[in-house]
């Protein structure tokens, strides 16, 4: 075995130059080190971004509309339709008009409004316009000396006994001269009359 015989100061020079040599050691190889492991870093592939999902339209809702459907139909009464819908569309939805009704007084073409009356009359019947309500078709009055039980069921307070009773007093003393002539009616009198009053024609 070799052996050295240092002085102590060439011990403390040796192990000086063995320091100095790790650490310049370390100043290079520990950046480059810490630089791989960033560029490493770095090359991680990017999470998934978030696919932006587009609401589905919303399917629009036909509006709605109500009308009030009289005369010589066979189901008159309150009717919800679509707004594209016309009068024949109605007509339609109450099983049709009656073999008396006189369907050349009615535009069936006419597109609809909400609140709108549509009265179908009867052929030979003479019916009074009365002032156009907004939004709605010439209201028409009822005709006490032409109208059906089934039509005098639309006047307010009249019920099954008294559109029979209106009926009969006509077909006894002949027809209505005038519409104060209905209070002579069984049932009917001055109040009841007042109801519908605005209603009635002769």
């Amino acid at each position: 075995m070799l052996s050295f015989d240092w002085t102590p100061r060439e011990k403390k020079l040796f192990i000086a130059c063995i320091v100095i040599s790790l650490l310049a050691l370390g100043v290079v190889f520990l950046p480059n080190h810490a630089a791989k492991e960033q560029i490493m870093e770095s090359s991680d592939p990017l999470p998934p971004m978030a696919e932006e999902k587009t609401p589905a339209p919303q399917q629009e809702k036909s509006a709605q509309l109500v009308v009030d459907l009289k005369g010589a139909v066979k189901k008159p009464g309150i009717y919800q339709m679509d707004s594209a819908a016309r009068v024949f569309d109605v007509l339609e939805s109450a099983g049709g008009a009656l073999q008396e009704a006189d369907l050349n007084q009615v535009n069936l073409a006419q597109t609809l409004s909400d609140g709108m009356v549509i009265y179908v009359p009867r052929k030979g019947e003479t019916v009074p316009v009365i002032s156009p309500m907004a939004g709605s078709t010439t209201m028409k009055k009822i005709n006490v000396n032409l109208a059906t039980a089934e039509e005098l069921l639309q006047l307010e307070g009249i019920g099954p006994s008294k559109a029979k009773a209106i009926i009969e007093y006509r077909e006894k003393n002949g027809p209505y001269r005038s519409v104060d002539e209905l209070a002579n009616v069984s049932g009917i009198g001055e109040k009841m009359l007042a109801k519908f009053r605005d209603q009635i024609t002769i």
